[in-house]
């Protein structure tokens, strides 16, 4: 994650401590939204950093949210998906600029 435009999926970039404590400041209402929407790779490795409780909620979560059955909120939910990947990555930009992650490649 260097001086540039980041996107969500430069997530993957980071080593499993950073990410870990990026995904420790997330709430998991936010975490479950932008998992939604996260390529199974890096879903997989964000649900192995997750404690156990923190995990079974987000799952328990995904599980729930359908987008087939979303009917006319589709595009809300897809909205608040893409606001959820941008608030994971102003976490993100934080903590690199205090110095409590590594910046990726």
């Amino acid at each position: 994650m260097q001086d540039r435009t980041y996107r969500y999926e430069d997530l993957d970039s980071l080593d499993d401590q950073s990410l870990g404590v990026i995904i420790s400041e997330c709430p998991y209402r936010l975490l479950t939204l932008a998992l939604k929407a996260t390529q199974a790779p890096l879903k997989e490795r964000i649900l192995s950093l997750l404690s156990g409780s923190r995990k079974q909620l987000v799952l328990n979560d995904l599980e729930g949210l359908h987008f087939n059955d979303l009917g006319e909120l589709r595009d809300l939910v897809t909205s608040e998906i893409s606001l959820a990947h941008r608030e994971i990555i102003r976490i993100a930009k934080r903590l690199r600029d205090n110095g409590q992650i590594l910046a990726g490649t």
